[in-house]
C-alpha cells in the first residue's frame, strides 16, 4: 500500500514521572477514525522474570537501572539484581535545576565518593565498569528507556497486524505529550529523547518520515473528558458553563479552565483560564516516605542500608538513584498509597515488606513485626498532606480566575494516576465540591480509565476528533556554533588560541567553539528556534581596521557536536561581515562606549554587537547587530535545511529589536581583541606554555568575538 491514500500509524506517548503509558491506531483509509479503534499498549515484555515473559497493563513504571554484571533493565524487572542502580523520576529532571538542587547533586556525589581509595583499587573498580547513570545526560536516560518502550509497541503493532512489512507502507506519526506549564529545555530534551527512541527501533522513519506532536496533558485530559462525557457529567456542561480539568500526575499536577460554546450537536470549548502547575504529584507522597517517614522508624544504620548503596562508591551524578532495597519497597508502599481512603475509614493500618536480607529485628516500638513496618492512617494522611493541599489550592485559583471574569464554574474533572487515590479525591469533594456546591468527577469507570485520559486524549488530538490537530515541529538540521574569545581554560583550550588579554592582562583564548543550537533541537512551526548572543569587542585605539570585522558561525551536519573546531568533519564556516566605518557619527555613539579595566585601570573602546540565530523548518537566519538601543542590522545571511545559502550579507539598516531568547549559557568573560595590530595583544611563541591568571575573573554577561 502506498502512504499517499492518507493512512498513516499515530502513535501516542505518554512520557510520565512515575509511568508511561502508549496507544497507537493505524487511520482508516475510506472513513475517520473512531476512538475505540485506539490499542492501548499492555504487554510490556524483556522484563528478565524467570516466572514470566511480560507484565500485562496499561502502562509501565518509569524506571531504568544500568547494572554491571546484567546490562540494562527497566519498567517492571529492575527488582532483584544486586548491582543495579535504578533511576527514578528522570521527567523531572528534563527541568534546569535550581542553584540549590544542583548545589545538593554536587554535595551528594562528593560525600559518596569521599574516602582512600588507592589509584590501584580505582583502576579495579573501572575494570568492573563504572555506573552508567554516570557518564549519561538526562536525554541519554530518556532515549534509552523510550527504547524499550518503544519496542514493546512495535512488537504490539506486529501481533495485531499480523503483518511486519506493513509498517513500512505508512508513515508515523508521533503526538508527544507533556506538562501544562513545561520549561523550553525540558520540551526540547522530551522532543528529542521521544524522537531518538523510536527512530532506533522503526528505521521506517528514514524512508518513509511522518511528523512529530506536541500537545499538552491537561488538553489531552480534557479532550477525552469532553468525548468520554456521560448524561450526568453533560447537565453539568451546558452551553455557557465553565469546568475546571485537574491532571494530577505523578511530578506535577496540572489544571486549565474551559468554557463550554456549543453543547449540541457536538462539544464546543475555548480555554479561558491560564494554565497552572505545581509539583504537587505522587512523587511527593514517595517522597516523604523514603526521605522522612522511613528514618523516624528505621534504626539509623537499617536506614542507610537502605537508601544509602545506590550511591556507594561513585554517587548518584545529576540522577534520582534508588538501591534494589529502596525500590522494592517504594513498590510495597504504592498498594498503600493508593488504597488510603482518609484516618477513620475501615482500613485501620497498612504494612511494608522491608528487605529480607537486613534482618531486621521485630521492634514494636517502632511498628516492626514479622518483616513488615506498619504504617497507620495518621502516618499516610501526613504524607499526602504537601499534595493534596497544593492541589486544592491550584483548584481554588483557577475558581478565582473564573469569578474574576464573571464566569460560571459547573464542575471539576479529575484525571491522571493520582486521581486513582480515593483520599484525594475526597479531600477534593470536602474543600472544593461542598464549599462551592461543585460536582467532582473522574473517569468514567472511576478510578481505572483515569490512569490512560491523556494517551486517550492525545488520539483524539491527533486525529482532529472535534477538535483542531496540534501543529507539527521539526528537527533542527544541523549543529549551529560561533566562534568566540573566551578566558583561557587547560581543560577545554589548546596552546594554540591561547594570547595575552593587555587590557585586563590575562590569557585568553581565540577561535572557542560555542555551540548554540543541536541537530535535532525542537523547531516549533510559531515559534521556531530564536536564541540571541551578545558580543563585546575591545580595543585599545579606534582605527578603521578595527572597525571592520566579521563573526564567524560554524555550522556542522556530525551527528555529535565537536569539542572543539578541528574536531568537526567537514565543517561549514560562515562568515558575517561588517564594516562601521560608513555609520554616522551618532550611530557610532550607540555602538562604540568607553570603559576602564576595573583591575589594571586601562581604557579602552568597546564595541557592542549581537548575534540572532533564528531557525524555522525550511530556513535558519543569522543577522549580526550593532548597538543598544536602536539596533542596526549589520549584516545577514540565511540557509536551507542542506546548508545552502539563501541570502548573501546585506547592508546596514535600522530594525526594531526582535523578540528573542538569550543563550545565557554562552556568554562568559570579556577580554581585548586579540588581534595584535588593534590591541597590542601579545601571544605566547612556539612551544612556550602560556601564563595563566591565577585570579578569580568576574563572570560577564557578554562574548568577546
Amino acid at each position: 500500500m502506498s502512504s499517499t491514500s492518507g493512512q498513516r500509524f499515530l502513535i501516542c506517548v505518554d512520557y510520565g514521572t512515575t509511568y508511561t503509558g502508549v496507544g497507537w491506531i493505524l487511520t482508516q483509509r475510506t472513513r475517520p477514525s473512531q476512538l475505540n479503534e485506539l490499542n492501548i499498549v499492555k504487554r510490556w515484555g524483556a522484563i528478565h522474570r524467570p516466572e514470566t515473559s511480560q507484565v500485562i497493563g496499561p502502562k509501565v513504571p518509569s524506571i531504568i537501572s544500568y547494572s554491571g554484571t546484567s546490562g540494562r533493565r527497566w519498567g517492571y524487572g529492575v527488582i532483584g539484581d544486586a548491582d543495579a542502580h535504578i533511576l527514578q523520576w528522570t521527567k523531572l529532571e528534563m527541568e534546569p535545576p535550581t542553584r540549590l538542587e544542583a548545589l545538593s547533586r554536587l554535595k551528594r556525589t562528593l560525600e559518596a565518593t569521599r574516602g582512600p581509595v588507592s589509584h590501584r583499587e580505582h583502576a579495579a573498580s573501572l575494570v568492573q565498569g563504572i555506573p552508567l547513570h554516570l557518564i549519561k545526560s538526562t536525554e541519554d536516560v530518556v532515549a534509552d528507556y523510550l527504547t524499550e518502550v518503544a519496542q514493546c509497541v512495535r512488537q504490539d503493532i506486529e501481533t495485531i497486524q499480523r503483518d511486519r512489512r506493513v509498517i513500512g507502507d505508512f508513515p508515523i506519526e508521533l503526538i508527544i505529550t507533556h506538562p501544562a506549564i513545561w520549561h523550553p529545555r525540558a520540551m526540547n530534551i522530551t522532543f528529542r529523547a521521544v524522537n531518538t527512541a523510536f527512530k532506533r527501533i522503526f528505521p521506517e522513519f528514514e524512508s518513509n518520515p511522518g511528523r512529530v506532536r506536541l500537545a499538552t496533558e491537561s488538553e489531552a485530559c480534557a479532550q477525552y473528558i469532553m468525548k468520554t462525557s456521560t448524561n450526568t457529567h453533560k447537565r453539568h456542561l451546558r452551553r455557557g458553563a465553565c469546568f475546571i480539568v485537574v491532571d494530577a500526575g505523578g511530578g506535577t499536577v496540572d489544571l486549565v479552565s474551559y468554557r463550554v460554546d456549543q453543547d449540541t450537536p457536538s462539544f464546543q470549548v475555548s480555554l479561558v483560564t491560564e494554565m497552572s502547575s505545581g509539583r504537587y504529584g505522587a512523587t511527593r507522597i514517595d517522597d516523604y516516605f523514603i526521605k522522612h517517614f522511613l528514618p523516624s522508624r528505621l534504626a539509623p544504620d537499617d536506614y542507610r542500608k537502605v537508601v544509602d548503596d545506590a550511591e556507594s562508591g561513585f554517587g548518584s551524578g545529576p540522577h534520582v538513584l534508588f538501591s534494589r532495597r529502596q525500590q522494592a519497597m517504594l513498590e510495597s508502599f504504592q498498594f498503600a498509597k493508593h488504597k488510603f481512603a482518609g484516618v477513620g475509614t475501615d482500613d485501620e493500618e497498612f504494612r511494608v515488606l522491608l528487605p529480607g536480607d537486613l534482618d531486621i529485628p521485630d521492634d514494636p516500638r517502632r511498628g516492626i513485626s514479622n518483616g513488615n513496618l506498619q504504617i497507620l492512617p495518621e502516618d499516610m494522611e501526613q504524607m499526602f498532606q504537601y499534595t493534596v493541599n497544593g492541589t486544592v489550592d491550584l483548584i481554588r485559583q483557577q475558581i478565582t480566575q473564573l469569578e474574576l471574569k464573571n464566569l460560571r464554574v459547573s464542575a471539576v474533572f479529575l484525571s491522571g494516576g493520582l486521581s486513582r487515590s480515593e483520599y484525594l479525591f475526597k479531600k477534593v469533594e470536602s474543600e472544593i465540591g461542598h464549599q462551592h456546591r461543585l460536582p467532582v468527577f473522574r473517569g468514567q469507570e472511576g478510578d481505572k480509565s483515569s490512569w490512560t485520559d491523556v494517551v486517550m486524549g492525545a488520539a483524539i488530538l491527533g486525529l482532529g476528533i472535534n477538535c483542531k490537530v496540534p501543529p507539527a515541529c521539526a528537527e533542527c538540521p544541523y549543529h549551529i556554533g560561533v566562534l568566540i574569545s573566551q578566558q583561557f581554560h587547560e581543560y577545554e583550550n589548546d596552546e594554540k588560541q591561547a594570547y595575552m588579554d593587555m587590557i585586563g592582562q590575562s590569557m585568553r583564548a581565540k577561535d572557542h567553539l560555542k555551540w548554540i543550537a543541536a541537530k535535532g533541537d525542537m523547531v516549533t512551526q510559531l515559534d521556531g528556534i530564536s536564541k540571541s548572543v551578545k558580543l563585546v569587542r575591545k580595543v585599545l585605539k579606534l582605527t578603521d581596521q578595527v572597525l571592520r570585522g566579521s563573526c564567524t558561525v560554524v555550522i556542522s551536519h556530525d551527528a555529535k557536536q565537536g569539542d572543539k573546531l578541528e574536531d568537526i568533519q567537514n565543517p561549514q564556516k560562515i562568515q558575517l561581515n561588517y564594516d562601521l566605518t560608513t555609520l554616522s557619527a551618532a550611530d557610532k555613539a550607540k555602538v562604540i562606549h568607553r570603559g576602564a579595566d576595573e583591575d589594571t585601570k586601562t581604557t579602552y573602546r568597546q564595541l557592542e554587537l549581537e548575534l540572532v540565530i533564528t531557525v524555522r523548518e525550511e530556513v535558519a537566519s543569522f543577522q549580526l547587530y550593532a548597538g543598544q538601543p536602536g539596533r542596526l542590522r549589520i549584516a545577514k545571511v540565511s540557509l536551507d535545511r542542506s546548508g545552502q545559502f539563501i541570502l548573501d550579507n546585506v547592508s546596514s539598516r535600522r530594525e526594531q529589536q526582535l523578540p528573542v531568547v538569550t543563550d545565557e549559557d554562552s556568554m562568559s568573560g570579556a577580554g581585548s581583541d586579540p588581534n595584535p595590530e588593534s590591541t597590542g595583544s601579545t601571544q605566547p611563541e612556539q612551544g612556550q606554555r602560556p601564563r595563566y591568571d591565577t585570579a578569580e575573573r568576574s563572570r560577564s554577561r557578554t562574548v568577546h568575538v
